[in-house]
């Protein structure tokens, strides 16, 4: 605050110099002229230069030329000359009207003046609200709504020690009770209240953010008096609450939109779950128990028949078991705590491991692998990837017709390696087919083919891990 006085004050004696710079140079270039120029076309070249003298320095500027002027004009050039003792009274009357006329013209272009700075500085205030409404506009959470607030009030009126208030915290967060009654006031009158802060030339602000829903709460900082006095600055500061208000309440209706979304998406989760488990688990369950009845309850069963029945027995505890593992799969894949055990490995043992596990469901299916020669290592975890080729073979057996063959191509597409896992099958539909790498997304809802929609997600998870 010094240094800012020391520059007006530096201003101010500039502004002095300058106007007696120009009323000199005006004087010296008319004087030799004097006999050959009306006294009226005088005054008004000594007008002119109050004007001047005014729009550029204001008011105490125009009121030092209009003085300077008119004397260095009775001085100069009223009769007698070079005398400020005027005998004749047109000549005083001239004198007189032309310092009459130096202030009231100086007045009004300093008025004008003012007037011309105050529009500058309302336009500049327009202009920033509206970059801090974008900003605004753009938040998501009432954290950062709060941070914006406080850095703009920062940066536009010098406020420090600024904090965001809630108002069933007021009395909790202020040890002060005068600052208590401060953020009380600014709530119940929702408009800005100050308290000067004993001998300095700063003041204690309160901005309520209220809006016509609800009371967000209130903004407490420390100012500059000069900063927060006047009206249009008053009138800036309470613009800035209601910018923050507003956005404080979209915000948190946004939240609650987010955690009811959130809330309906884990009930569709559980009711698919549910429906899912009763589908793929109880129907294997059932042929499980079923199966075991038959063994217990009918004796003397030919081998075959037993050999039969134990195969069944077999593959439905398979079914089971790949059904869980799966749920397990894509549970660990969904918690983002997964982290790949990557290693440089030949992508033909990956095949190889997957095709023999694919057997147990592939049964007498031919797979023709295609893998280019010359592969380099990959870094890769292979037990993950690993389960996606077996995923998308187990896909292609399932959805496939019996009998037709299943080819798996693997080749080099520039740094990437290109996996394609193709069959005989109806295929997938035209719009919606990226829908299918969802979780529990499937191209029919209701099909006799088991299956709950997990292996395509858990294929993508597993995709995006080694960034494919």
């Amino acid at each position: 605050m010094q240094l800012s006085g020391l520059k007006y004050a530096h201003t101010g004696l500039a502004a002095y110099v300058i106007a007696s710079l120009l009323l000199l140079v005006v004087t010296v270039l008319i004087a030799p002229f004097r006999a050959f120029i009306d006294l009226s076309n005088v005054a008004l070249l000594y007008v002119l230069a109050v004007v001047l003298a005014g729009t550029r320095y204001g008011r105490s500027g125009a009121i030092f030329a209009a003085v300077l002027g008119s004397l260095l004009f009775a001085y100069v050039f009223v009769p007698p000359h070079f005398s400020l003792a005027i005998t004749d009274l047109q000549y005083l009357l001239s004198a007189l009207i032309m310092l009459g006329v130096a202030l009231l013209v100086g007045h009004l272009t300093a008025n004008l003046r003012a007037h011309a700075e105050a529009v500058e500085a309302q336009a500049a205030q327009t202009k920033s609200l509206y970059e801090f409404a974008k900003q605004l506009s753009a938040t998501r959470s009432s954290e950062a709504v709060i941070d914006a607030g406080l850095r703009f009030l920062a940066q536009t009126v010098d406020a420090q020690q600024a904090r965001f208030i809630a108002p069933t915290d007021a009395h909790a967060t202020l040890e002060e009770p005068v600052d208590a009654a401060l953020v009380a006031s600014a709530l119940d009158c929702q408009q800005l209240v100050t308290r000067p802060l004993g001998t300095s030339d700063s003041a204690t602000a309160v901005v309520p953010l209220c809006t016509l829903g609800e009371r967000q709460g209130v903004i407490r900082f420390v100012a500059p008096t000069e900063q927060i006095a006047s009206t249009s600055k008053r009138g800036f500061i309470e613009t800035i609450g209601s910018l923050m208000a507003v956005a404080l309440e979209r915000t948190h209706y946004l939240e609650m939109a987010r955690d009811i979304e959130v809330r309906h998406a884990a009930e569709s989760l559980r009711n698919t779950i549910l429906s899912s488990l009763s589908h793929d688990i109880r129907t294997p369950l059932t042929a499980l128990v079923g199966t075991a009845d038959t063994l217990m309850l009918t004796h003397n069963l030919p081998p075959e028949r037993q050999q039969s029945l134990l195969r069944g027995l077999r593959e439905q505890a398979q079914s089971i078991h790949q059904f869980v593992n799966n749920l397990l799969d894509m549970a660990r894949l969904q918690s983002g705590k997964v982290e790949p055990n990557l290693a440089w490995q030949p992508i033909e043992e990956v095949v190889g491991a997957a095709l023999q596990q694919i057997r147990n469901v592939a049964e007498d299916r031919a797979v023709d692998v295609r893998i280019a020669p010359d592969l380099p290592p990959l870094r890769i975890d292979a037990t993950l990837m690993e389960r996606a080729l077996w995923n998308l073979l187990e896909n292609a057996v399932k959805y496939s017709p019996p009998g037709t063959p299943i080819e798996l191509n693997i080749c080099q597409k520039g740094e990437l390696l290109e996996i394609i896992v193709c069959d005989r099958g109806q295929g997938l539909p035209e719009n919606g087919a990226e829908a299918l790498f969802g979780l529990f997304q499937r191209g029919r809802p209701e099909s006799n083919v088991p299956g709950a929609g997990i292996g395509l997600a858990i294929v993508k998870s597993i995709a995006d891990l080694h960034h494919g």
